[in-house]
Parts: structure tokens; sequence; C-alpha cells
């Protein structure tokens, strides 16, 4: 069977699943205590191919098992949002499920978020060009502003705020 996506993608895929294994406490913690299973097991998923050249990526119940922890420890679903974007798709938090944060630091954290968002595309289009890293940067920092937006309107959708 051929491949569908190309060698980049298939390597972008493995360092996603690498950063998101990262940002669940590494390897061993991850292996051991989240999947059962020993440490190299987990890092086979780094490389997108073995050694005879077929696809090698992280089965989908371990990708649900680690972005599970993953949110639940603060981050975004690092692979589903680089699975999304494949697809020329969005992925965001729904808006209901920061109905019990305070709008006022909701929308605090978007003013932030928006702030280095800015302070980002400022600076990579600076000198007329956008490099790789930089619209990657620019990408992930708009991002989070997405999603600190759609935050901020949960959080006054579910408001008990009065306006004047």
């Amino acid at each position: 069977m051929s491949r569908k996506l190309s060698s980049d993608t298939y390597h972008r895929l493995s360092a996603v699943t690498r950063s998101a294994v990262e940002k669940a406490g590494g390897s061993t913690l991850v292996a051991e205590d989240l999947f059962g299973m020993q440490r190299q097991h987990v890092e086979r998923y780094y490389a997108p191919f073995d050694s005879e050249g077929q696809t090698r990526s992280i089965p989908l119940h371990r990708i649900a098992e680690l972005e599970s922890s993953l949110v639940a420890l603060g981050h975004p679903p690092f692979i589903t949002r680089s699975l999304a974007d494949l697809t020329g798709h969005d992925l965001m938090p729904r808006p209901g499920i920061f109905k019990d944060r305070n709008p006022v630091c909701a929308i605090g954290h978007l003013m932030k978020e928006a702030g280095a968002a800015c302070e980002t595309v400022t600076d990579a289009v600076a000198d007329g060009i956008i490099t790789p890293d930089e619209k990657h940067k620019c990408a992930e920092d708009l991002q989070k502003v997405i999603a600190a937006a759609s935050a901020a309107l949960g959080s006054l959708a579910g408001s008990d705020m009065e306006s004047d």
C-alpha cells in the first residue's frame, strides 16, 4: 500500500508526538504510568518509519490516553490539533467548557495571549521575510488566541455577572 502523506508530514507528526510525550512528563513516565509499557515502545513513535521504510505511528487509543493526560495538565491536544491542521481545520475547545472560569480572568488571559501573538507576528514580519520557524510560531500563538477567545466566550456565557 502506498503512502498518502508526504515524508515531511510523517516527520511532523512524529515530532508532535515527541513534544506531546515530553509535555506529559517524558517517555518513561508516559510509558510506565500512562500506557503500562516500556519506555522504548513509546520512543518508537518518535520515528515516522521503521528500518524497512514502513510508516510507524502512535495508535489512536494511545493518542486519546496521552491527550487526555495533556489536557488535564492544562496543555492543548497537540497531536489532534496537528491532524486537524493537515485537513485545513482549526481545533479549539468548546466555549461551554470554560463556563466556571471567572470572566474577568478569562478576558485578561485573552488580552495576554493576543499581545504575545502581536509581538510574535511583528517580530516575524520585521525583516519582510517569514521563515518556516516564524510561521510555525505565529500559527501556534494565534491558536492560543483562538483558544483564549473561545474560553472568554464560554466564561461570559456561563457567568452570573450583571451587565449595565
